[in-house]
């Protein structure tokens, strides 16, 4: 046995498992220093004094894109029912109820199933906001609602009797996915993360209550027929007793923030 080239050959073998493990500590370095970054930036909303809500939508697996939708003419759908009438440009329609409706103690499902049957594609509204004189629902695409759009929403004008007998109903048609290369789907970014981004900018603070987040579609293009909609988070917060209404980019790294007072 020749002990000089065996004396090398551990040596060699040594200074091997050395920097082998040195490069693993090295990785796992690495690696604690990403899941230090990931939770400094995780904000402790508690801890900064502003309510959030216990439970936000979840959005696993949940992936959307760019799409393009035109306004509605109601001139054809008018002609055809005798309760309904069109705006000049065709672009709205009003109807009127043949029995009002009672709408009073937050009964509405007499409502949806007038909408159902009477309306044009009811089935693709849902209830958004009720107030003293008027009940609002808004179009859905993929069963998630195109937001603040005067042109995807029903009225329904409530008299002071908590009934309802008319209603004003604008539409979007041909909704499908924008035209591109880069209008893949992209999975969308959770609530949370619309919070912290809202947080970040300086739109939250201290004592603020953030009333609920919902997704959908928001306009970020608008062309007198075309709109282009984008998936957006819609946040509603509460500062001093007055409510905000923020729209923050659902799919983004880098998301836009549309504030509306």
């Amino acid at each position: 046995m020749n002990w000089k080239k065996t004396k090398t050959l551990l040596i060699f073998v040594f200074i091997l498992v050395n920097i082998m493990l040195v490069f693993t500590y090295i990785d796992k370095v690495k690696k604690s220093n990403i899941n230090d970054i990931g939770k400094e930036n995780a904000v402790n909303f508690h801890q900064e004094g502003i309510e959030i809500p216990d439970k936000l939508p979840s959005v696993k697996n949940v992936k959307m894109q760019l799409v393009t939708a035109r306004s509605f003419d109601f001139t054809n759908f008018a002609k055809s029912h005798s309760d309904v009438t069109r705006t000049k440009s065709g672009e709205a329609a009003k109807g009127n109820l043949s029995d009002e409706i009672d709408v009073g103690n937050d009964q509405y499902s007499d409502l949806k199933s007038y909408i159902q049957k009477n309306v044009y594609k009811g089935d693709d509204y849902e209830l958004s906001k009720i107030d003293d004189n008027e009940v609002t629902f808004e179009q859905t695409y993929n069963n998630y609602p195109i937001m603040d759009n005067v042109k995807a929403r029903l009225k329904f004008k409530v008299d002071s009797d908590g009934k309802t007998s008319s209603y004003t109903q604008t539409a979007m048609k041909s909704i499908k996915p924008s035209n591109g290369a880069n209008n893949d789907k992209k999975q969308v970014n959770s609530a949370k993360k619309a919070i912290e981004q809202l947080y970040f900018n300086r739109y939250l603070k201290r004592n603020d209550e953030v009333r609920n987040a919902r997704l959908g579609y928001y306009t970020v293009v608008e062309e007198p027929n075309v709109q282009v909609l984008q998936a957006n988070w819609e946040i509603k917060v509460n500062h001093k007793g007055k409510i905000t209404t923020y729209y923050v980019e659902a799919a983004s790294n880098n998301p836009k923030i549309n504030k509306k007072d």
